[in-house]
C-alpha cells in the first residue's frame, strides 16, 4: 500500500514537498475544470484523452501517506472529488464503448482482440489477482461444479468478465443497468461466440435476485454499492463478494469503499488484493456477511 512507501515521486529535484503537492492539486483542478466544461469526453477529444492519461500515469506512482492526506483533504478536492469521478467514469465509458464497437467490426479471436487493448495488461493483472484470491474460498467439493460468477456493472466492454471466463473456466453472468452498454456488450459477446458463457442481463444490481449464486464481483464504477450489497445479503444464502475499491491517491479516480460502513453492516473483510505498482489502480476487497457460516 502507498502509505508504506519509503519515498515519493511527487517530490522530485529540489522542489519542496509542499510545493509539489500544490502543483499536483493545481493539475487536478485544471483537469476537473476541463472535464466539466467539455461537451465531448470521448476519445475523439484528444485534449481530454491526453490529460486523463496523464492522471492515470500519476496515480500509478508511489506517494507518502502525508502527501495522500494533503491532497485528499484539500478543500477543493473534497468539494469536487465526486464530480471529477463522475466525469472520469463518463470518459472511461466512452472509451470502452468505442473499443467494443471497433472490436465488433474486426475479425480475429477474442484473445487476439483483447491483447491489443491498451488496458489488457492492467485487467489481466487485476483479474489474475482476484482469481488467485477467490480459489481458496471455494470448498473442495465444489471445485468441479464451476459455479457461475455474477459480475455487477460490466459496462459496454466486459473485459473483466471475459477474463474471468477465459482464465477461470467459469460461466459469468453480467448485470448492466445502462441500455447502451447492454446492447454493446451483447453484440460484442455474440461476435466472439461467447454469449452462452458470458451473458448479460439488463438490470440494476440492487434489484437482482442473487439466490442461486454465491460468488459476486462488483465493478469499481458501480455507484450504489451499498444498495447492491444489501440486496446480495437479502437474497444470497452464502455470498462471497469481491468489491473493487481504491486506495491512497487512486481515490481521485475511483470511489473507495468505506470499510467502517462494511463493518457496521456486518460485512467481514476476508481478503484483499493490492494494486500492482506502476500497473493496476484498483484493489479488491473480498467480503462475506458475518451471518454466513461456511
Amino acid at each position: 500500500m502507498e502509505a508504506n512507501c519509503t519515498g515519493s515521486l511527487i517530490d522530485t529535484g529540489d522542489a519542496s514537498r509542499a510545493g509539489a503537492v500544490d502543483r499536483f492539486i493545481a493539475f487536478i483542478r485544471e483537469l476537473n475544470e476541463l472535464l466539466q466544461k467539455e461537451a465531448d469526453l470521448s476519445p475523439a477529444n484528444l485534449t481530454v484523452t491526453e490529460r486523463i492519461g496523464q492522471l492515470s500515469r500519476l496515480l500509478r506512482l508511489p506517494y507518502l501517506a502525508e502527501e495522500v492526506q494533503a491532497v485528499l483533504n484539500h478543500a477543493y478536492i473534497r468539494m469536487n472529488q465526486l464530480s471529477l469521478q463522475e466525469k472520469l467514469s463518463e470518459a472511461e465509458f466512452l472509451v470502452e464503448l468505442r473499443n467494443a464497437e471497433h472490436m465488433c467490426q474486426t475479425e480475429g479471436t477474442v484473445m487476439d482482440m483483447m491483447t491489443r487493448l491498451p488496458s489488457w495488461n492492467v485487467y489481466r493483472a487485476l483479474v489474475s489477482q482476484e482469481l488467485a484470491m477467490l480459489r481458496p474460498f471455494i470448498p473442495e467439493e465444489r471445485q468441479a461444479e464451476k459455479s457461475p460468477i455474477v459480475f455487477v456493472g460490466s459496462g459496454p466492454l466486459p473485459i473483466s468478465p471475459i477474463i474471468l471466463h477465459l482464465f477461470g473456466d467459469v460461466e459469468v453472468i453480467c448485470l448492466e443497468m445502462n441500455a447502451v452498454a447492454y446492447e454493446a456488450s451483447c453484440s460484442l459477446l455474440a461476435h466472439f461466440g461467447l454469449q452462452n458463457k458470458v451473458s448479460v442481463v439488463l438490470v440494476n444490481g440492487a434489484d437482482y435476485d442473487y439466490s442461486p449464486y454465491s460468488y459476486i464481483f462488483m465493478a469499481s464504477l458501480v455507484r450504489n454499492k451499498r444498495e447492491v450489497l444489501e440486496r446480495i445479503r437479502r437474497t444470497s444464502a452464502n455470498p462471497l463478494v469481491a468489491v473493487r475499491t481504491a486506495e491512497g491517491m487512486k481515490q481521485l479516480m475511483y470511489e473507495a469503499i468505506d470499510e467502517s460502513e462494511l463493518d457496521r453492516h456486518q460485512w467481514r473483510i476476508v481478503g484483499r488484493t493490492s494494486p500492482e505498482q506502476g500497473l493496476v489502480i484498483n484493489s479488491t476487497l473480498f467480503v462475506e456477511h458475518e451471518a454466513v457460516n461456511r
